[in-house]
């Protein structure tokens, strides 16, 4: 979701009227000794793909690091922003191109990334199986479905058509809404395409639908935390960090069981269970496809200067980054290193043992 001042006024307003967050009802006493930090979501609502969040909460991964999250969940980047301005939350995991959007337009926002998220884009642009549409290239005067005209996968795709030589009035963007409305639109030939996040694409493969997908080979997620953050807890920071990925490690080792955490935190399966784990790994196996596995050339939650020069050349000329926008005045380097001090193993151990 584009930041934009309403949505900043309305969170704002919220949060000053004492309006509650949203936040995981996973019942536990405190723990002894654990250092709590508040985690922020850009999505309402926490799907089973949001695994690399909350997995190490019921398998007790962040516990073993010291920290314990205090997951929360609100619509929208610009919200998330205005939670970790306002001090009500210490990171944030939204999409690459909103963050550094409202940071060009305001280069004193005393935020930045700390943790890139995924390797490829999340967003996935997909026709069905059967399309004549075989590049980006063949949307020159058709229509691409997206959630919504405030969704991350906007400027995704206004990104991808002009890297494929079009201009951007050449494809129409249209707002479809979720999963089966995004299907009806697409099956009905109201769009040709979708760009949605790809757990969102899994779902709806998971109804039987066969895509073609068009992946961006380019970073889209990260977390974003406050300078004041960074400097009053710097070893939370880094622990919760490493939560996150040993909480990657777990859900790519063990989809299921990580599916069936989402059930103990969040909200027990509908139907049958077993399809539902079916169903709801699918998701966060491709989910996780994305990101840095084990043994990779990534380093957990780094972006490289390859990596940042990808971004600002896929994304650059549409929200107005140039090769004078250097990586550091986004991006902090300064806890990767000892991120990647994390005990890989106590991650695969974890899945190991996990019955779904």
């Amino acid at each position: 979701m584009n930041p934009t001042r309403r949505t900043f006024l309305t969170t704002a307003a919220a949060l000053a009227a004492g309006a509650a967050v949203p936040r995981a009802t996973w019942a536990q006493a405190p723990g002894a000794g654990l250092t709590k930090v508040k985690l922020v979501s850009s999505s309402p609502v926490a799907r089973p793909y949001h695994s690399y969040l909350y997995a190490g909460v019921p398998t007790g991964l962040y516990a073993k690091l010291g920290v314990e999250p205090d997951l929360m969940f609100i619509s929208g980047s610009a919200a998330s922003l205005q939670l970790l301005i306002s001090g009500d939350a210490d990171l944030a995991n939204m999409g690459i191109v909103e963050f550094v959007t409202a940071k060009k337009r305001q280069p004193n926002l005393p935020l930045r990334m700390v943790y890139c998220e995924d390797y490829a884009s999340l967003y996935t642009l997909v026709v069905l199986e059967d399309s004549p549409i075989k590049s980006v290239a063949d949307l020159k005067g058709k229509s691409v479905g997206v959630l919504s005209l405030g969704s991350g996968s906007v400027a995704v795709t206004k990104s991808m058509v002009r890297q494929a030589g079009l201009a951007p009035g050449d494809v129409d963007l249209l707002a479809v809404g979720a999963d089966s409305q995004a299907l009806v639109a697409l099956k009905g030939g109201r769009v040709d395409a979708l760009n949605f996040y790809i757990g969102s694409i899994a779902v709806m493969e998971n109804l039987g639908v066969k895509f073609r997908a068009f992946p961006a080979q380019v970073p889209t997620g990260c977390f974003v935390a406050s300078e004041a953050f960074i400097k009053r807890d710097r070893a939370a920071a880094v622990h919760a960090l490493q939560g996150i990925a040993l909480d990657t490690i777990f859900s790519q080792e063990n989809p299921k069981a990580a599916a069936a955490a989402y059930y103990k935190m969040f909200t027990p399966p509908n139907g049958d269970r077993d399809t539902a784990l079916a169903n709801d790994a699918h998701t966060i196996e491709r989910t996780m496809a994305a990101r840095k596995h084990i043994g990779d050339a990534h380093l957990w939650g780094g972006m490289g200067d390859d990596d940042w020069q990808s971004f600002v050349t896929f994304a650059g000329p549409d929200i107005g980054l140039t090769a004078a926008d250097t990586k550091a005045a986004y991006f902090n380097d300064d806890l990767i290193a000892d991120i990647n001090k994390l005990d890989e193993k106590l991650a695969v151990d974890a899945a190991a043992s996990a019955r779904p």
